[in-house]
Formats: C-alpha cells, sequence, structure tokens
C-alpha cells in the first residue's frame, strides 16, 4: 500500500506513516512498510 501512495502523491516519511496509520495500519507495521520502500 505504501508504494501505492507513492505512485499519485509526493509523501515526506512522517506523512506517509500518518497516512497509513489513518488507514488502520499500526505505527509498527506503517513504519515497517516505509522503511521496505526506501523512504
Amino acid at each position: 500500500m505504501a508504494e501505492n501512495y507513492l505512485d499519485y502523491l509526493s509523501f515526506s516519511r512522517s506523512g506517509l506513516i500518518e497516512q497509513l496509520k489513518i488507514e488502520g495500519f499500526s505505527n509498527e507495521h506503517a513504519t515497517h512498510a516505509v522503511d521496505e520502500v526506501g523512504l
């Protein structure tokens, strides 16, 4: 899901983590996802 957001929107690392948390992901999972996409 993190990569999908980056395909059409510009996010800072913290902004993408916050967006993923809004979508229902835990902070741990959101942070891991952002790490995986290299942001």
